[in-house]
């Protein structure tokens, strides 16, 4: 029992420290403005995660409230919808303000032409990013504020600084890992604006603005894992299969959240068919054993290291919460839900007339 027990600490150690080398890997690479706002949440999600397994907070106190807030704020549209419909509407009112406020003359606040919620897409038409949603993520109050461009740059400071020298302290007694990369560089190139008070091509005629905004925000969620973040790895890579991991099971708690609300309340109507079987198909791959451990980094005595799979790709914990199902299997698995999320909230909007145009 003592020597699992060590296995257990020792692979705990190991898993930060690949998670580490993978940031730190795109910390190197990737300068795109959009991907480095984009990414924050999980990079935090690290950070947060690392202090909490080490039991000291290794911030300055300010950064650290900030950082746990914006990594508290991957779960936020998994709380009840009452709740998450409010947030969204939130957010899209003090975006809509910001905005109207810029205008120079009065008269023009008056009739709705200034533009408030900006998406970022793909070269291939994807929408993977919008400018409401990174403001929530950020808690950015003002996008104008003539502070948010250093905090900012301070929050990219102190994370980079804490992935610096957390892999350089076990870089004397444990090796640096290999992260395999497929593609470096990234840019995200094209957008599209709108103003959400006018009914538009984009967003649906017969739901309500919040709905439409809680689903884009959903589906760009998703879709910056798929279209990103897989693309700058090699599939497997752990990292990235524990943020799609993250991702996936909040976006399918946040769709489980509002079938609930349909089915209680009658101002809402959505149809709830599809999303009982994305949620029946996701029910046998999010099991508690499991979720614990791609949430957080202590392994002992969580049930999930035995000493037979160990040599197994990501230490056999796969095998060992599903009865032997082999790690590319579980993880093809996880690409098939999510790819059945996003053809559900792909559908949900009609993107044949977008146009979009180049940053």
């Amino acid at each position: 029992m003592g020597e699992l027990t060590e296995y257990e600490r020792l692979i705990s150690i190991r898993i930060m420290q690949e998670d580490a080398e993978s940031i730190y890997s795109l910390l190197q690479t990737e300068r795109d403005p959009i991907f480095a706002m984009e990414i924050i949440p999980y990079y935090a999600l690290f950070v947060q995660s690392c202090q909490e397994y080490m039991g000291e907070n290794l911030l300055p106190e300010t950064m650290a409230k900030d950082l746990k807030d914006i990594r508290n704020h991957i779960k936020a549209y998994a709380d009840g919808f009452g709740k998450s419909q409010r947030r969204v509407a939130t957010v899209d009112d003090t975006q809509d303000r910001n905005f109207k406020e810029q205008l120079r003359f009065e008269f023009l606040k008056k009739i709705n032409i200034h533009l408030n919620l900006g998406m970022y897409w793909t070269e291939e038409r994807q929408v993977i990013g919008n400018t409401q949603q990174i403001a929530d993520f950020l808690s950015v109050e003002s996008m104008f504020d003539p502070k948010l461009k250093e905090k900012i740059y301070q929050v990219g400071y102190q994370i980079g600084s804490f992935v610096a020298s957390f892999r350089d302290g076990l870089a004397d007694s444990l090796s640096y890992p290999i992260i395999e990369r497929e593609n470096q560089s990234i840019s995200i190139n094209y957008y599209c604006d709108i103003n959400t008070n006018k009914r538009n091509n984009l967003l649906l005629k017969d739901q309500t603005k919040e709905i439409n905004l809680f689903y884009l925000h959903l589906l760009c969620n998703m879709n910056f894992i798929k279209y990103i973040l897989r693309l700058l790895f090699r599939d497997g890579n752990i990292w990235a299969f524990r943020v799609e991991y993250i991702v996936s099971y909040y976006t399918l708690r946040a769709l489980e959240r509002l079938k609930n609300y349909c089915e209680n309340n009658i101002d809402i109507t959505v149809e709830t068919k599809e999303i009982y079987n994305i949620l029946k198909q996701g029910e046998s791959l999010f099991t508690t054993k499991l979720r614990n451990c791609m949430m957080h980094y202590n392994l002992e005595n969580a049930g999930v290291i035995s000493l037979e799979n160990i040599d197994k790709p990501f230490y056999g914990i796969i095998e060992n919460c599903f009865d032997g199902k082999r790690y590319q299997e579980y993880l093809m698995e996880l690409h098939g839900l999510s790819d059945m999320i996003i053809n559900f909230l792909n559908n949900q909007f009609d993107f044949s007339d977008v146009k979009l145009e180049r940053l």
